[in-house]
């Protein structure tokens, strides 16, 4: 799984950043889908580091996700 969110977060997210910086725009891209991924990454890392022990492989296959879906989010 952990590869898995780390692949996706890495090939998927980026590419979307640079298409929409590309065309400079965002049409065709869900700001309700990015927003609530961005939600979802989130209480995963929270949940992560607030776990005893924290756990991370969790941490470190969502903050690069989060980080990613907070400049997506600025490009909106």
């Amino acid at each position: 799984m952990c590869l898995l969110n780390i692949t996706y977060t890495c090939l998927g997210i980026p590419v979307q950043i640079y298409k929409n910086y590309k065309r400079a725009s965002t049409e065709g891209v869900s700001l309700f889908m990015i927003i609530f991924m961005s939600l979802t990454l989130f209480l995963w890392s929270t949940y992560a580091w607030l776990k005893t022990p924290q756990d991370f492989f969790i941490i470190g296959s969502n903050i690069p996700g989060f980080l990613c879906t907070l400049v997506l989010i600025c490009q909106f």
